[in-house]
């Protein structure tokens, strides 16, 4: 395995508010009146009134509208109202009906019958049948939430024989962070014995940098602002560049100054600052080696 040292850099932070502006602004510009065949929002617009924690009147009649329309995320979407009882009274055959309309023609309503199935609210838990539909909806590129829901069975046991090495390679690919259920059902499995494959263990200690490094990232987007507010350090960048290392079973980093500002009040303000990183999780470190660390290079200059 290559030496475990990166570089994680921070040149800015004023191009990230205009895309997310935009994106919300599409997303929330409401029920519009556009044809469904004509209005790509549409699906995106029921998944963003679904998760709604007091959905109006006017929502579900849009959800609604957009379902006999002929939308399929809108009525997977009136389906799972119907299945919480969300905005509409509770109507599990309901819920499953539409499910079950959408299923062969998007494969994403199998996650649903799947969760519905094991739910005990049609009837007693029927994990072979969860087992069945998750199958169905893992078959989905980016399908995380069925391969998590498989793999929980497989680990178990239940709807089927238990299959510990099918499930690890299932929340290996459902996994997304260091931490989370899908990093939790690996730690699980390790901690009962389980090994990774080599390959197996590069995808797991992917993750676990990729997440390192983003939370570090947003931390330092904070320190940045933070300190360039206070000290003023001018127009022209001042660089700190921090060894930021993980020692094993510690999620606490181990902090120290590789190159300075040649303003030591400012270099120690960059390290308090992101002495408040933590890290997630832990990696699957090389035979003998018990630390990992990265480069974290702070840009330093008055707006």
């Amino acid at each position: 395995m290559h030496r475990w040292i990166n570089r994680v850099a921070v040149l800015g932070v004023g191009v990230r508010f205009p895309l997310v502006l935009l994106a919300l602004a599409t997303l929330m510009s409401g029920c519009q009146s556009t044809s469904t065949q004509d209005d790509p929002m549409a699906g995106l617009r029921c998944w963003a009134f679904r998760d709604e924690a007091s959905i109006t009147r006017e929502q579900v009649d849009y959800i609604q509208d957009r379902s006999d329309k002929g939308n399929l995320k809108c009525k997977i979407v009136l389906g799972n109202l119907y299945e919480r009882g969300h905005g509409v009274s509770r109507d599990i055959p309901k819920a499953k009906a539409l499910y079950q309309a959408v299923a062969d023609v998007d494969e994403q309503a199998y996650l649903f019958l799947a969760d519905l199935a094991q739910s005990g609210l049609d009837g007693p838990p029927d994990y072979v049948k969860a087992r069945q539909f998750y199958r169905r909806a893992a078959a989905i590129k980016d399908s995380a939430s069925a391969e998590l829901g498989l793999a929980k069975l497989m680990e178990e046991g239940k709807g089927g024989p238990q299959d510990q090495q099918g499930a690890l390679a299932l929340y290996l690919s459902a996994t997304r962070s260091s931490f989370g259920e899908a990093w939790e059902g690996i730690q699980r499995l390790r901690a009962s014995g389980v090994t990774l494959s080599a390959e197996q263990e590069q995808r797991y200690n992917q993750v676990w940098v990729g997440i390192a490094q983003s939370r570090l990232k947003r931390r330092m987007w904070r320190v940045q602002d933070e300190v360039s507010a206070v000290f003023k350090p001018g127009p022209e960048a001042r660089h700190v560049i921090v060894k930021v290392q993980y020692q094993q079973g510690s999620a606490l980093p181990q902090l120290s100054i590789e190159h300075g500002s040649g303003d030591s009040a400012m270099d120690q303000a960059v390290l308090k600052g992101l002495g408040e990183y933590r890290f997630a999780g832990e990696p699957l470190l090389p035979q003998g080696r018990k630390t990992w660390e990265v480069l974290a290079d702070v840009h330093l200059k008055s707006r």
